[in-house]
This record gives structure tokens, C-alpha cells and sequence, in this order.
């Protein structure tokens, strides 16, 4: 990539993340008990003024505020996106994919339910421009046979037509989701080898299978936990492929019997310097520190556009999710302390 592209993102990247939701602000997000109250704070932030500055705060519902906040997330990818030229393009589509994988999956929730209505308010209507498929006509699907032709002549067809059922009572949509996400996983690995080499592709490689790693170890703690999961049910929730954890470790793990040694697993592991000295409030907080400690890292010291890209793109994933937890605390008339317990930062 041309130097004056690699340092713009940088430079871009970097500025927009100064812009960030900072612990103060999240402790003001905290006294609110209403919609209203969140939109008015958010409004006067750098990062959310533009987003938010034309809505009405006591109209909007939950909703449309995650709406806004996703499009917020999603135009700033476009801004870093912008900067990259066609031939170096390939990774940094890498989440634009994973943003088609969830709309695939939304769809077909509503197939599943029945609420075709509920689908299309959730989907961030303002990705369709940068789809690789027709965004009405995939939403507008009625049956599983729909949604292959709305997806006709893409990578999601190909992946989701074995598992065809003309009822909607017989499609297995967890195993569905299992295939698209390792299909994004594998098609991620492919773009990290095919554009980076040595160091570059090394720490790549380490941001990218940490999470892969951590969201396996939250998988099987939660399997075993919440469900009583036999093995093999824990071995097909699992990226097995393209991963650096040894099969050995994996196999450990799958087979302890008590699940609370699944979680102390990642205290003695190469991530306890990541996590929080206190103890574990829930596993998914922990493997959400982990990763976000290592992408705070990489912010402040890398100079590579892909790695900044990279983590960027986790950073503004927490944040969203840390004011979608505000938010749905406050519907659900959650504890303010309980709230804040589940935000990373």
C-alpha cells in the first residue's frame, strides 16, 4: 500500500479513536433512566454528534438509537476503507463480510419466527450500498428458498444450501451460523497469508486467532455451564480449523468436567496479563478485556495501516456493545452497579 494511504488510515484511525467513549463519559451514561437522557449525552460527544444531531431525543426508541449507533460504527469503517486502493482492498473487506454474515443470519431468524417486520428494522439498512447482494430482496425473504435466490451467485449461497428445509421448523440455524462464521473465519486467515508476510502477518495473526481462541474457551464454559453439552456437541460449536490453540489444549478443555475450570484456565494462561486482577464478574467480560487490552496496545504503538485497521475495527465493536448494555439496562430497569460490571473500558 502506497505510504500516503498506510499513514492517512493510520492518522484516521487513530484520530477517531480520540473521540472515544471515555470512562467518565460512561459513568454520566450510568445516571440516566431513559432513552431520552442517553440520546441528549450522546448528542454532545465529538463522536456521536453528527449521528444524533437531527433526531428528536424524546422519539427516539431503542431500537432506532442502536440503528444510528451501528451506522455510526459502520460509517467510520467506510472513512478508513476510502483510503485503500483496489488492489490492496481484499482484507479490508474482511468486515464487510462479516457485516453480510450477520444480515444473512438476521433473515433467516425471520424465516425461523415468522417476523419478517422485526428483521428488517434490525438490519443497518444503510450497508446496502456496500453489499455484495441485493439488501431488500435478502430481508424481503419469506422461505428458505427466498433467501438462496435473493443470494444467488455469492459465497453465502454456497454455504447455507446444504442445509435447505422447505419447513422452517426444520432448519438448523445454529448449525448454519457455525458454517458462515467459520467460513468468514477461513476466508480471513486466506486474505492474512495471501497480503502480509513476517512480522506483519505474525501479529495479525495474533490479534485475529486470540479472539477465535477466547471465543472458543467462552464457548465450551458456556456449553458445559448452561447446557450439560456432551463433547461432540462442544466440538461443532468450536473454529477448529485455522487455529493456533495445539488440539491437545482444545481437547483439554472440551473435557473437563467441571466448567469453572474452563474459566480458571484463562487465568493461568498467556492472556492473565490481560485481564483484571478482581474476580471474574462473567467469562464473557473477561474475554472481552482480554481482547481489548490487546487492541488498546496495538492502537497507541503500531504504525502498520492493517494492524490499526484491525483493531480498530474491535475497539469500536466494545464500545457499541458497551451503550447497547447501557441501553438494555436501562429497559430492563437493570441495577446501575450491575450495568457496570458488563462495560469494558
Amino acid at each position: 500500500m502506497p505510504n500516503f494511504a498506510g499513514n492517512s488510515i493510520i492518522s484516521k484511525a487513530k484520530s477517531m479513536y480520540s473521540k472515544r467513549l471515555f470512562p467518565t463519559d460512561y459513568e454520566e451514561l450510568l445516571k440516566f433512566n431513559s432513552i431520552p437522557e442517553i440520546v441528549a449525552y450522546l448528542k454532545k460527544t465529538d463522536k456521536y454528534t453528527n449521528t444524533l444531531d437531527k433526531v428528536m431525543d424524546y422519539s427516539l426508541h431503542r431500537g432506532q438509537l442502536e440503528d444510528l449507533i451501528k451506522k455510526s460504527y459502520f460509517n467510520n469503517v467506510a472513512k478508513l476503507v476510502n483510503f485503500v486502493s483496489a488492489e490492496d482492498r481484499k482484507f479490508y473487506e474482511i468486515d464487510m463480510i462479516k457485516r453480510e454474515i450477520e444480515i444473512v443470519l438476521s433473515s433467516l431468524r425471520s424465516i425461523v419466527s415468522g417476523n419478517i417486520e422485526s428483521s428488517i428494522r434490525d438490519l443497518p439498512l444503510f450497508f446496502k450500498k456496500h453489499a455484495s447482494f441485493d439488501i431488500e430482496e435478502v430481508t424481503k425473504s419469506l422461505s428458505f428458498r427466498d433467501l438462496l435466490l435473493s443470494l444467488q451467485n455469492t459465497r453465502y449461497a454456497d454455504v447455507i444450501r446444504p442445509f435447505y428445509a422447505e419447513d422452517p421448523i426444520d432448519v438448523k440455524y445454529t448449525e448454519i451460523e457455525q458454517a458462515l462464521f467459520l467460513t468468514y473465519h477461513n476466508i480471513v486467515i486466506d486474505r492474512i497469508n495471501k497480503n502480509f508476510k513476517g512480522k506483519i502477518r505474525k501479529n495479525l495473526m495474533d490479534i485475529y486467532q486470540t479472539k477465535v481462541e477466547v471465543d472458543n474457551i467462552i464457548k465450551i464454559y458456556r456449553l458445559k455451564k448452561f447446557y450439560d453439552a456432551p463433547e461432540d456437541e462442544v466440538r461443532r460449536a468450536l473454529i477448529l480449523e485455522n487455529i493456533r490453540m495445539k488440539k491437545a489444549d482444545l481437547e483439554k478443555l472440551i473435557k473437563m468436567e467441571d466448567p469453572n475450570e474452563v474459566l480458571f484456565s484463562i487465568s493461568q494462561s498467556v492472556y492473565q496479563s490481560y485481564i483484571d486482577e478482581d474476580d471474574y464478574v462473567y467469562i464473557e467480560y473477561q474475554a472481552e478485556k482480554i481482547k481489548y487490552n490487546i487492541a488498546r496496545r496495538y492502537m497507541y504503538f503500531s504504525t502498520v495501516p492493517a494492524i490499526v485497521y484491525t483493531v480498530f475495527i474491535f475497539l469500536n465493536e466494545i464500545e457499541q456493545k458497551n451503550i447497547f448494555n447501557i441501553i438494555e439496562g436501562v429497559r430492563y430497569d437493570i441495577k446501575k452497579e450491575d450495568i457496570r460490571k458488563m462495560l469494558i473500558y
